[in-house]
């Protein structure tokens, strides 16, 4: 899953290696509804009313893996304020040999919880809050160079309490679509 917000990429954008800069993970999503509770005199109890408002809440988590540590320091001291406040988020969905489809909402940056470096990676967690989530066009390519995936990236568990480095356990592998699995 890529992600931009206002055309800035906050997650891979398709052009950088995998194991420098990651797609979306950790992805949780919560979606819910303004409700507004009636309360009448003497009522055995309040009448929840749906007002129609729709709320999404998109948080999901980035890695990145700088030249040096002054660098990825300098990435998570400056990233909140570097970054668009709010625009047109734009969700690209899929993998090697799918069809990609894209999502949109207006969203605002509400916060990135989580910002922490180990050495030269970075953990960015971004929090975005928009209202109803719609779908666009399928298309026929990554959605960012125009060129097909050619790479699949499988994880091969990577990343440790003790300072693991979670980029350096992304391996490319080419996908066998003869046998649907991994050679």
């Amino acid at each position: 899953m890529r992600i931009s917000l206002n055309g800035v990429w906050l997650t891979n954008d398709g052009v950088s290696d995998l194991q420098s800069w990651t797609d979306a993970h950790d992805v949780l999503l919560n979606g819910r509804q303004v409700v507004q509770d009636a309360q009448f005199l003497r009522a055995a109890s309040a009448q929840p009313l749906a007002r129609g408002n729709e709320v999404n809440v998109l948080q999901f988590t980035v890695t990145r893996q700088h030249v040096s540590v002054a660098e990825a320091a300098a990435y998570v001291l400056t990233a909140f304020s570097s970054l668009p406040g709010s625009g047109t988020a734009t969700i690209i969905c899929g993998a090697s040999g799918e069809s990609l489809l894209t999502a949109t909402f207006a969203a605002v940056l509400e916060e990135m919880p989580k910002c922490t470096f180990h050495g030269t990676r970075t953990d960015m967690t971004f929090l975005l809050r928009g209202g109803a989530i719609t779908m666009g066009a399928p298309l026929s390519a990554n959605g960012v160079d125009g060129d097909a995936f050619t790479t699949v990236y499988g994880n091969a568990l990577a990343g440790s309490i003790d300072g693991g480095n979670l980029a350096d356990g992304f391996s490319p592998a080419e996908l066998n679509l003869d046998g649907g699995g991994f050679v």
